[in-house]
């Protein structure tokens, strides 16, 4: 009889042990889902993102750990917390993050903010993110323009762009928490104002440092980043267009 008893214990230990690791591995996978930069594409008492967000759609990044650090922007300030992952896709943030202290008139930030940091639940897909609460719910889409982006084709001129630029090649950073674009045109450094909704990505108020480099059409370069309107994110590859013109294609340079 106490064979038995023993028996039937030790398999409940492995079972409770299985279901033990099973919970861990599905609370794993989820923060690698979650893991990355999402922007806003809907809010349920929102009709119009871009109305409602004049300076910028908020973001979100998270990064996984023993808690799952958050940060990115609200619409109006810079915003830092962390949340807990937990059983059956709920979730549980921390309402007490760190925030910038600007005033923006006429942005939903505070909005979004009680929706945020009341959510209880979320589904999380490759490429979509929702977050939901009993007061309503926040959607977003995954962003992987975060980076480095080095030029390969140019299509407003017809010289290629090692002919164009025979030393070092051309290249923009993103940082879609950032409203700034900065890079090089293969001479001088250049920076500028940035602004990113969905598919549209426009570069405005663009300078560059004043440095002489002999045989380097930098013009054409910047010309078509003035110009651009939207873009297409392929893998490794980000096309900029003018509406449906392709402009200028780049690859994306990671760090070694």
């Amino acid at each position: 009889m106490k064979n038995k008893i023993f028996k039937s214990l030790a398999v409940i230990g492995v079972v409770i042990g299985l279901t033990g690791c099973a919970a861990k591995k599905d609370s794993a996978q989820s923060q690698e889902l979650i893991n990355g930069t999402w922007q806003l594409v809907e809010q349920s008492d929102v009709k119009d993102i871009n109305k409602a967000f004049p300076q910028g759609v908020p973001t979100l990044t998270f990064e996984s750990g023993k808690e799952v650090k958050i940060y990115g922007k609200d619409g109006c300030n810079g915003i830092n917390t962390t949340a807990k992952l937990k059983k059956n896709n709920s979730i549980e943030v921390n309402p007490n993050y760190v925030s910038t202290l600007m005033y923006c008139d006429k942005v939903k930030d505070t909005e979004f903010k009680m929706l945020f940091t009341t959510a209880s639940s979320y589904e999380v897909t490759e490429n979509v993110l929702i977050l939901k609460s009993d007061k309503g719910s926040l959607k977003f889409h995954k962003v992987s323009l975060n980076g480095k982006w080095v030029l390969d084709k140019i299509f407003t001129v017809k010289e290629k762009v090692s002919t164009l630029y025979p030393y070092k090649k051309p290249f923009i950073n993103i940082d879609i928490n950032s409203t700034q674009i900065s890079g090089n045109t293969a001479c001088n450094s250049i920076n500028g104002k940035m602004l990113i909704h969905q598919n549209t990505i426009k570069f405005n108020h663009l300078a560059m440092t004043k440095m002489f480099c002999e045989g380097i059409n930098e013009q054409a370069f910047t010309n078509a980043l003035s110009k651009t309107s939207h873009y297409k994110l392929d893998g490794t590859r980000l096309t900029l267009l003018e509406n449906d013109k392709p402009l200028l294609e780049f690859v994306r340079e990671f760090e070694k």
